[in-house]
């Protein structure tokens, strides 16, 4: 048995309880949700946090990007195709797993940007996200490892934005701090 279906084998013992089950499927689908509410935060703690936000944004997008790229030269079936499981759905290419690769993405930006806590935080949610997305039978375990490595390409290629375009992406990111502030304004002022 190989470790990958091993793993999944394992988690798959631990499934029944119905408390436990619906903790992991919320795990497994709502975790993700974290990543647009960071980048929102990010954006609204000032200058530092603007370019925080686009990089890590940027991060993001290439990880995600790069999971792509990898699900068109590997390909395999999700397990509940195979085995009953939490989990259903449409036939798809399983890897790698686009939530774990957005959380990751989002924890390696934010630990780039020295946003420590924050990164850290995320990085806890990786993990449970890729656990029980396994749990559930939506991945396996090769699935969530190449979600980590999409998210090291990912934070490798906005490190060459930041180096090549650093000035481009300030310029960009108080061109749309400036938008804001006009959209917003009228809005204070009722408030």
């Amino acid at each position: 048995m190989t470790l990958q279906l091993g793993a999944f084998s394992f988690l798959q013992t631990l499934t029944g309880n119905p408390l436990l089950d619906g903790a992991m499927i919320v795990f497994a689908e709502a975790l993700v949700f974290l990543v647009p509410a960071v980048l929102v935060y990010l954006w609204f703690q000032g200058e530092a946090g603007r370019l925080s936000s686009v990089y890590v944004f940027l991060a993001i997008l290439a990880g995600i990007g790069t999971s792509y790229g990898m699900g068109e030269i590997y390909q395999h079936p999700s397990p509940y195709e195979s085995f009953d499981t939490l989990a259903s759905g449409e036939p798809e290419n399983s890897f790698p797993s686009q939530h774990t690769t957005a959380l990751a993405s989002l924890a390696a930006g934010l630990l780039w940007k020295g946003r420590r806590r924050l990164g850290y935080t995320a990085l806890g949610a990786t993990a449970l996200t890729g656990f029980a997305r396994i749990y559930i039978g939506e991945h396996y375990l090769i699935d969530i490892l190449g979600a980590g490595g999409a998210a090291l390409l990912g934070l490798v290629t906005a490190l060459l934005i930041e180096r090549y375009a650093g000035k481009y992406i300030e310029d960009v990111t108080e061109l749309g701090h400036r938008i804001e502030r006009k959209v917003l304004e009228p809005v204070e002022k009722r408030i």
